[in-house]
């Protein structure tokens, strides 16, 4: 298997390392190639995995475009089994085109959400990819990760077993609550302070009986009860692929809502609420900066893997957990259709185990890099050994919750083995609202009682 990256930070050297685990237990070549601007710090993504450092090649490039205007010069590439863009969204198209091109397969972790072509077409720009990558029989596998990725994935399972025991079955709505907590006598980002001050800021957006709609940030808030976490948390209403992904999945779902909420997002949170996130500020304007530009400049980056490993071992991080609950609610009726039951089942995971990772070749990795690198390993992984036996059935653009229903019960059961193997937990439970006559019972009751 040869891997093309396209940059290497915290979440690709988490995803390159898990890869050479999984391909190592099933005996499976691997050739790992990562296109970046500085060799020597990219390296340093690797220090905890020497193994898998001397058998990855670094190719160094100022920016991506010479590859793209000129990809004959870079004979690396040829032969590549997939392309990952493990930089940003915005290399997306470029990376796929060129993905199309080399007749390989394709692979990213986020989406760009808020340009006005997804806003206007609720649909991912990579989508357009889909009949040339279905004529070719390779695959783009969009979104992956933790969330969206295995938070999706758990959905489509859950979605394909209950339309698998009951095809009438009526879904009414879809809430999915992400928690991102850390405990720490320091501040500590798990993703860059600008990419969430961006995401945060944005409208939140949510379908309610089909119609995207949007909302003031942190204008509303609901209590959550994360799994393993001792007391609830105060989740508020994002926009992230999730919400777009499961509708193009599941048009029949007129209701999908997407929540955050922890630490970091309660520091945003009142960064916002004390308008010192606005950009419109009288006397900053005067001056010519938005208290919002000062705060981007002071607020601290993301710590090196060795600092972030440091302050575990120190006690300066005490905890922290990543976890994701989706909520669905469906209807179902009985065979003769008497009642209709509403009810409401919860899907989780937790990534808890943080401290844990000390001593392993994920030392220094953030709470979220980690789960985020090894989920989008471990689905990439056994999608391609799915399309390796079937070419035809995977190929296209493919979204994580389209993914259970085809490698079925069996492989998808083996992928979450899999992610329990790296310290994920899954969780389930079922809950019955109430039942509810139909109207042609109630109404053949009423006729029963005249009759006596």
């Amino acid at each position: 298997m040869k891997i093309v990256f396209f940059g290497l930070g915290t979440v690709a050297g988490v995803m390159a390392t898990c890869l050479y685990e999984l391909c190592e237990r099933s005996n499976t070549p691997l050739k790992l190639f990562f296109i970046v601007r500085d060799p020597k710090k990219a390296r340093s993504e690797l220090h905890k995995a020497p193994k898998l450092l001397n058998l990855s090649k670094f190719l160094q490039v100022k920016n991506f475009q010479q590859i793209f205007k000129h990809p004959k010069d870079f004979p690396e590439i040829f032969n590549a089994d997939v392309l990952i863009n493990s930089s940003l969204p915005e290399f997306n198209i470029p990376i796929l085109r060129l993905a199309e091109k080399l007749n390989a397969n394709y692979v990213d972790f986020a989406s760009d959400m808020y340009n006005k072509h997804t806003l206007s077409t609720l649909s991912f720009a990579q989508e357009a990819y889909h009949k040339k990558m279905v004529k070719k029989k390779n695959f783009g596998l969009i979104n992956i990760g933790i969330s969206p990725g295995v938070t999706n994935f758990l959905i489509g399972e859950k979605i394909f077993e209950l339309q698998t025991l009951a095809p009438d079955i009526e879904f009414k709505s879809i809430s999915i609550y992400l928690l991102e907590d850390i405990s720490s006598r320091q501040i500590y980002f798990s993703w860059s302070p600008v990419v969430a001050l961006t995401e945060l800021e944005e409208y939140p957006r949510y379908f309610e009986k089909g119609i995207l709609k949007k909302i003031e940030p942190f204008s509303i808030s609901c209590p959550m009860e994360f799994p393993f976490c001792n007391s609830k948390i105060d989740v508020y209403p994002i926009f992230q692929e999730e919400v777009l992904s499961l509708r193009q999945s599941f048009p029949q779902l007129k209701n999908i809502k997407i929540y955050t909420g922890g630490g970091e997002v309660e520091l945003i949170k009142n960064l916002y609420q004390l308008n010192l996130l606005s950009k419109r500020h009288i006397d900053c304007i005067k001056q010519d900066i938005s208290i919002e530009k000062i705060i981007r400049l002071a607020l601290p980056g993301m710590e090196k893997p060795k600092v972030i490993e440091k302050a575990v071992k120190d006690g300066l991080i005490s905890r922290a957990q990543f976890a994701a609950v989706a909520e669905i609610i469906f209807e179902t009726r009985t065979p003769i259709s008497r009642l209709i039951t509403t009810v409401t089942e919860k899907i989780g995971m937790s990534f808890h185990r943080f401290r844990e990772l000390i001593g392993t070749p994920y030392a220094g990795t953030t709470y979220i890099g980690y789960p985020t690198g090894v989920a989008a390993a471990v689905l990439f992984f056994y999608t391609f050994k799915a399309w390796e036996n079937d070419r035809k059935i995977f190929s296209g653009i493919l979204r994580s919750e389209e993914l259970p229903a085809l490698l079925g019960f069996s492989r998808t059961a083996q992928v979450k083995r899999e992610l329990s193997f790296y310290k994920i937990d899954f969780s389930s439970t079922e809950q019955t609202l109430k039942h509810t006559e139909t109207e042609n019972f109630t109404a053949l009751k009423k006729m029963k009682r005249k009759t006596k």
